[in-house]
């Protein structure tokens, strides 16, 4: 079999969603890390200069345009999946199954994957248009001249419905992290008794629990602040 036709059945199609998944989740870490600094008490003289470091590195760049494949290729394939699994079973349990056959996770991982592409829509148009394509404000420090996304972000998060709508995000993020996470290492069958337990407390405690409390404390912190 070709790797072409491998990788359009339903197991390929899961070996490409979990290797995009588990991409996906080492960029959530380092982001989340430069994001914080919007938190620190120095006019956003950190962020700045991390923002512009990130928009114009050029193997940065390499791999933010990298990223953006990876995510709508990941989005594609686990719709072709909800949907072909949708169709092998048109009609639905009368009583539902429990856990005989997926996780509630599982179950929801369409719905909160939906909810969490329409945030990284408002995301990228509120902050990645901006930074590259938007008439920030510049700011100089050191004498160098840096646009100051820091200040677009402090304006964005006074407005309550976007906070919301961020924390709403990462409760997608979180739910989808949980069931992603886990599921890649049973996907590649690196799953195994003896590292099912550390397996599951980094994709619950890490992805599922401190990078979305991370993520979503940022607005809350500035709109109260």
């Amino acid at each position: 079999m070709k790797w072409s036709q491998f990788f359009n059945t339903s197991i390929g199609k899961k070996l490409l969603v979990g290797a995009t998944g588990l991409f996906l989740c080492s960029f959530v870490i380092v982001h989340l890390a430069g994001n914080l600094a919007l938190l620190k008490d120095d006019g956003g003289e950190a962020f700045n200069i991390y923002a512009a470091f990130m928009s114009h590195n050029a193997l940065i760049q390499f791999l933010a345009w990298g990223l953006k494949v990876v995510i709508l290729i990941h989005a594609i394939l686990a719709l072709q999946l909800t949907f072909r699994n949708r169709a092998a079973r048109p009609v639905k349990y009368a009583i539902n199954p429990g856990n005989q056959t997926s996780s509630w996770f599982s179950r929801q991982m369409a719905i909160m994957g939906s909810i969490l592409l329409i945030f990284l829509l408002i995301h990228l148009k509120d902050f990645w248009f901006q930074m590259h394509y938007g008439s920030l404000e510049s700011v100089s420090y050191k004498g160098e001249e840096y646009k100051n996304l820091y200040l677009a972000a402090q304006l964005a998060f006074k407005e309550l419905w976007l906070v919301i709508l961020y924390v709403i995000g990462m409760i997608g993020l979180s739910f989808h992290l949980v069931h992603g996470f886990k599921s890649a290492f049973q996907t590649f069958g690196l799953n195994h008794v003896k590292y099912n337990g550390l397996i599951n407390f980094v994709g619950v405690w890490l992805f599922g629990i401190l990078i979305p409390i991370g993520f979503a404390i940022i607005p809350v912190v500035i709109y109260f602040k």
